[in-house]
């Protein structure tokens, strides 16, 4: 199993000098089998499953003549 940080980042200016500060937002893990989970802190007991993004089915090609 792996475990990610999720971040966000807030940009603001201090001293007229730009900064960025990092928020972590959740986590991410990948188990061994495979699967990935996210959880978001301001959801506690939600968890989110990625899936990697399926390939569209090929839609129908259309000529139009003019």
């Amino acid at each position: 199993m792996k475990l990610y940080d999720v971040c966000t980042r807030k940009f603001y200016e201090k001293d007229g000098e730009k900064r960025c500060k990092w928020y972590k937002a959740g986590m991410m893990k990948t188990t061994d089998k495979g699967s990935i989970y996210v959880r978001l802190f301001n959801q506690p007991q939600t968890d989110f499953f990625v899936f990697e993004k399926e390939e569209p089915q090929s839609l129908p090609e259309i000529q139009i003549e003019k």
